[in-house]
């Protein structure tokens, strides 16, 4: 037997559009840390209403960076698909460090979701998850980086490089840092 979800009402379709327009802009002035009361009052819709279809601030987080974390899956494809294993590799990783940067207090929203999978955060940023392990994958089968680094350890480091060390530059100081950590020792030397 399988089960299907109902599709939602019109009334409740609006709804959801409603909170996810009025939580992007809470979440553009507030950070992470933005109260669904807030929310809700935006949006213009009762707390029962923002409950029933984000039960928990980490559901709305998730709703809200979903698309996000699409478009990251596609660029880190992109990559995967236009430049040499360890080229993809650094970029992807560029551009990943860049993300979390206009959206106060996500890096440690990430790298908390990142070591939990049961999170709904971790579920939605699921396929820009995939696309770091084949990245990954890519540059440790041309013997670059090392072999006991996983996708998901990789993604929260970064995640976790601290928004005060980066002084207004676009790529974090210490991204190149851990980039050179992560390479093999014999793909350290040709580098140098």
């Amino acid at each position: 037997m399988t089960t299907t979800e109902r599709p939602r009402r019109a009334d409740a379709e609006r709804n959801v559009k409603r909170l996810l327009e009025a939580g992007a802009q809470v979440f553009a002035s507030t950070g992470t840390a933005l109260p669904l009361e807030e929310v809700a009052r935006v949006a213009g819709v009762g707390k029962g209403t923002l409950y029933r279809h984000f039960p928990t601030r980490e559901h709305l987080l998730a709703a809200l960076l979903a698309a996000t974390f699409a478009d990251l899956a596609d660029r880190a494809a992109q990559l995967r698909a236009e430049l040499e294993p360890m080229q993809a590799y650094e970029a992807w990783l560029a551009e990943f460090d860049r993300m979390p940067a206009g959206y106060r207090g996500l890096r440690s929203v990430l790298v908390e979701a990142l070591g939990d999978d049961a999170s709904v955060i971790a579920t939605a940023c699921g396929p820009m998850k995939e696309e770091t392990a084949r990245i990954l994958a890519d540059a440790q089968a041309a013997g670059m980086v090392r072999e006991d680094i996983t996708a998901n350890d990789l993604l929260a480091v970064v995640a976790g490089l601290p928004e005060g060390l980066r002084r207004g530059a676009e790529a974090h100081p210490w991204l190149g840092v851990l980039i050179d950590g992560t390479r093999t020792p014999a793909s350290a030397r040709s580098t140098r």
